[in-house]
């Protein structure tokens, strides 16, 4: 199957770091497992909103699919009349890839009757949520954000691999009680300022804390700022940590998830990932524990720093989750069979 993929637009990168990451085909953070299983289900050729809007219609009509990231510069959001005309120019089934992070970003149903097939990131379950038709609704086929921790390429499909780790969070010696770092901005402060207030209002051995966005320093009170991390030390300390937590950022689900089920760290996470149709499931109360508001969140964390062999089977529990929910190969044939179908 050849594939054309119209791509996120990156043109705001430095001309060094577009050819670095073309050179070894390296895939962006966010979008980096849907691309790399989009890149083994057919022969994907990359290329800008702009050089897709200028095909000829021969080269255009060379493809068995086009998928065209939301990102791209296809202006749904801004003009939906130029957006549908866009489409319009392909012979073939043209496909829709949403990485938003907020689960309800969602073109109207006029703008999804024209795709064939919808991947969008960490759907809600509940399809009638997006108010689209019946037969809409079902062209939504879910994918994920991709693990930072890991790097994804198109080229080296090997790299795209889940492998083993020498060793996993429950296997650490405890250091701290609870672990969390992570931005604030204007779309991201309200429950994470609240988490963090209560953690630290607590008799717990706590590390982290809040790193405030450019401008936004003074919505932060100063006791709950941290500094940053470098990457190997953040690993060491979310490996030596009883409680990590996983609090909502832009949208529910978040890198910090996907890290500390990749590494087998037990996950304390805010309520809102709950809703969502993931690849694999994730069960609260097996693969990590969901907190309904800061006074149950530390309900918890007492609770499970005095019952570590609970927090160890959950941790491995996650691990396990983790593996069937971040397959490559796996997501490949689902993309494959939904664009054959």
């Amino acid at each position: 199957m050849r594939i054309l993929y119209i791509t996120r637009d990156r043109s705001g990168r430095s001309l060094r770091k577009r050819l670095h990451r073309w050179s070894v085909g390296f895939l962006d953070g966010q979008d980096g497992f849907f691309e790399a299983a989009l890149h083994e289900a057919g022969r994907v050729q990359r290329m800008s909103y702009a050089e897709a809007m200028a095909l000829p219609a021969k080269r255009s009509a060379a493809f068995d699919a086009v998928v065209i990231n939301a990102k791209s510069g296809w202006p749904w959001q801004r003009d939906p009349g130029e957006a549908a005309a866009a489409l319009r120019r392909f012979p073939q089934p043209v496909s829709l890839f949403l990485g938003h992070a907020q689960p309800d970003a969602m073109p109207p149903d006029s703008l999804v009757t024209p795709f064939k097939v919808v991947f969008k990131r960490e759907p809600f379950a509940d399809l009638d949520r997006y108010g689209l038709g019946q037969s809409n609704a079902a062209k939504i086929v879910p994918t994920h954000l991709a693990n930072p921790m890991v790097s994804h390429s198109y080229r080296l499909a090997w790299r795209n691999r889940t492998r083993p780790l020498r060793r996993y969070a429950w296997q650490v010696p405890d250091e701290h009680d609870v672990f969390f770092i992570g931005t604030v901005s204007e779309t991201r402060c309200t429950e994470r300022v609240a988490a963090w207030q209560a953690v630290l209002g607590a008799d717990v051995k706590s590390i982290g804390g809040l790193l405030p966005a450019k401008g936004f320093e003074p919505h932060v009170p100063p006791d709950l700022l941290g500094r940053p991390i470098p990457r190997s030390d953040y690993l060491k300390v979310m490996m030596s940590s009883r409680i990590n937590l996983a609090l909502e950022g832009i949208g529910p689900f978040t890198f910090r998830h996907l890290e500390q089920f990749w590494a087998g760290a037990f996950t304390l996470s805010t309520p809102n990932i709950r809703p969502l149709r993931l690849r694999a499931p994730l069960v609260d109360g097996q693969d990590y524990v969901a907190f309904d508001d800061p006074d149950d969140m530390m309900d918890k964390i007492r609770w499970y720093l005095n019952h570590p062999e609970e927090r160890a089977e959950i941790a491995r529990n996650g691990r396990a989750a983790y593996e069937r929910l971040y397959d490559v190969p796996a997501h490949a044939r689902e993309i494959r069979a939904a664009l054959s179908a």
